[in-house]
């Protein structure tokens, strides 16, 4: 074969299920530098290993987009302008080419990314259908990590439709599934923060403050970072959970504490789902601001909250 014609297959596009050998060899290998820095809690070493497979993993799919990742990054800069009827109609028509394809676990993912854009908009119903979904579909694959996030999903759209006993179910089989292994414990500390979120809906003050004591000694040793996302979204659900926890006990000011430093961390994220979790955060400091007799703090909270969901530019700002 000549160089001409090897440069010719080299050049050629590959299928969109070919990624570059290249990209999988150092893909995998920083994949297993995170694994071994977990293992051996050298926090820094990991959090640099994650971003650069992040960074590998963006590379390849500017390099090679699938039909289904251009429809998720349509849809993604849909709800980014608040599009949200063309957000719709892309998510949907990502759940469609999944299906055709027969993979559970994209198909799993599509219901799920559907149910959340549903969620935001207070579509209520249709989310906990699609959640519902979503985890059907994950029970058919053998990735637990995709298990955990649909139920975990499940459980929050259940607590949402105050289905309290459907979403603590969904919880604790959300953190049954987690098999073990130290390079789990962040997962498992989010799923103990989202039991601790359907025992305190259930009335179980003690039970939730358990699960929080747990999932602290896990979140203590991952500072809240800009890089990790998840890492500082948990931080902030923590302090969110604690913030319902002592105000359950009575203890406004260390409630008020509490969802100050929930709101904290949300202004470290970005995107409508974040922003709308904030104004979420600020209506509950409102409230709290007010059982202390804090009106001008109040009112403060009330406006930012009310000012992000006109920004947003969600139907009725539900």
């Amino acid at each position: 074969m000549s160089d001409n014609a090897e440069d010719r297959i080299k050049s050629e596009p590959r299928s969109p299920d070919t990624p570059d050998p290249q990209f999988m060899k150092e893909f995998e290998k920083a994949i297993q530098t995170y694994s071994n820095a977990v293992t051996a809690e050298r926090p820094e070493e990991a959090q640099n290993a994650a971003m650069q497979a992040f960074i590998l993993a963006s590379q390849e799919a500017l390099r090679n987009p699938t039909p289904s990742l251009l429809l998720k990054e349509k849809a993604s800069n849909c709800e980014e302008k608040g599009e949200w009827v063309g957000a719709e109609a892309a998510y949907r028509e990502v759940f469609a080419l999944e299906e055709s394809l027969g993979n559970f676990g994209m198909i799993a993912k599509a219901h799920m990314d559907l149910s959340r854009l549903l969620r935001l908009l207070g579509r209520l119903e249709e989310a906990w259908q699609f959640a519902s979904q979503a985890t059907a579909s994950a029970r058919n694959t053998t990735i637990f990590p995709v298990l955990v996030m649909t139920l975990t999903n499940e459980s929050l759209c259940a607590l949402d439709r105050r289905d309290c006993a459907q979403a603590l179910a969904a919880a604790s089989e959300a953190m049954q599934v987690i098999e073990p292994g130290k390079i789990y414990d962040l997962m498992r500390a989010k799923t103990r923060i989202t039991h601790a979120r359907c025992l305190l809906a259930t009335s179980d003050p003690a039970g939730a403050d358990s699960n929080l004591a747990s999932s602290w000694e896990t979140l203590k040793k991952k500072p809240a970072s800009t890089l990790m996302h998840g890492v500082t979204q948990a931080h902030a659900n923590w302090w969110e959970v604690k913030s319902q926890i002592e105000e359950r006990r009575g203890n406004v000011p260390a409630a008020r504490e509490a969802i100050e430093t929930a709101i904290g961390y949300l202004r470290q994220l970005d995107g409508p789902h974040a922003l709308f979790a904030l104004a979420k955060a600020l209506d509950r400091s409102a409230g709290l601001s007010d059982l202390a007799g804090d009106s001008p703090a109040a009112e403060r909270a009330a406006s930012e909250a009310t000012g992000i969901r006109r920004h947003l530019q969600l139907p009725s700002y539900h």
